[in-house]
């Protein structure tokens, strides 16, 4: 074999990331030191891996052949010094990780110290973002993500799924007499999140399926702060039944239009390559995730 193994993960970071510069930060390398690895193994191999000029840069065929088996090689490279290492100590090594805004905020994040003093030897990474992540690119470890996966090539692990209910604060429901039927709930509708901002939203009543216009209401992209106008009167709102628990319980919220139910739900989907055997460090953050939800969600 010409060609050196030590030159892949240089080679799969630019694959993954299609780009030489791109790659260069995730290796933290010289961009110079990028290319001259990059064009070495295209000489010892003797293939052209990528097509680049100013206008694009993209995998050849070949090199579309040749990513698939070196990231095959790292990852069994990979999982083999994570089980060795799984049977020496406890888990180590950085994770990277996204969490979706008000998962995050609501649910993990005030207990990442509980974490980092229970698993010391393991630096978490944390990007917060309310926009789709591509894994890859990202170079994470974990993607805990909102609403239906379009990535079939991703292991999926579902960590939560509620319904979305209607509700309204105690003294809006005072003031205003609602009943079942969506002509009598379109008038309170003001605020609504914006990934159910659209003409034409499917939910079911007592009157059949129905579609619902919510393209013209303000959208907020969050649903914690939507909660919050809520109870400040805000009218009714579709909010994850989740985040609605503890100020239903204590009242200050009232859910309405009981019959009227959409065909979505509030899922939170873990998501880890496929390609790779889950690390320890991603299972022991996921079973710390489920553990923090379940103290979140109980009475």
């Amino acid at each position: 074999m010409k060609w050196n193994t030590d030159d892949l993960p240089v080679f799969v970071a630019v694959g993954e990331t299609m780009g030489i510069r791109s790659a260069a930060m995730r290796l933290g390398m010289p961009v110079s030191t990028v290319s001259r690895t990059l064009s070495r193994l295209e000489d010892d191999l003797d293939l052209r891996l990528f097509d680049r000029n100013t206008r694009q840069f993209r995998l050849t065929a070949e090199g579309e052949i040749f990513l698939q088996h070196a990231q095959t090689i790292l990852d069994h490279v990979n999982n083999a010094d994570e089980a060795l290492s799984g049977l020496r100590h406890s888990p180590t090594g950085t994770l990277k990780l996204s969490l979706p805004m008000a998962f995050g905020r609501e649910v993990i994040g005030g207990r990442l110290a509980e974490f980092s003093r229970n698993y010391p030897d393991i630096t978490v990474q944390v990007m917060v973002t309310s926009h789709p992540v591509n894994i890859m690119r990202e170079d994470l470890d974990v993607a805990f993500v909102v609403g239906p996966i379009d990535d079939s090539s991703l292991i999926a692990q579902t960590i939560s799924d509620t319904p979305l209910i209607w509700v309204c604060s105690q003294d809006y429901a005072q003031k205003h007499r609602m009943d079942d039927k969506l002509s009598t709930l379109k008038p309170h509708l003001q605020f609504c999140e914006r990934r159910y901002q659209m003409q034409a939203l499917p939910v079911r009543s007592p009157s059949g399926r129905q579609i619902l216009d919510t393209s013209q209401l303000t959208s907020i992209n969050d649903p914690v702060i939507l909660r919050d106008i809520v109870l400040q009167e805000g009218g009714v709102a579709l909010l994850p039944e989740l985040y609605c628990r503890a100020p239903l319980r204590a009242g200050r919220l009232v859910q309405v239009c009981r019959a009227i139910v959409p065909d979505d739900r509030a899922r939170v989907t873990a998501l880890t390559p496929s390609r790779r055997l889950q690390p320890q460090k991603a299972r022991v953050f996921i079973a710390f995730v489920k553990a923090c939800l379940a103290d979140y969600a109980s009475p």
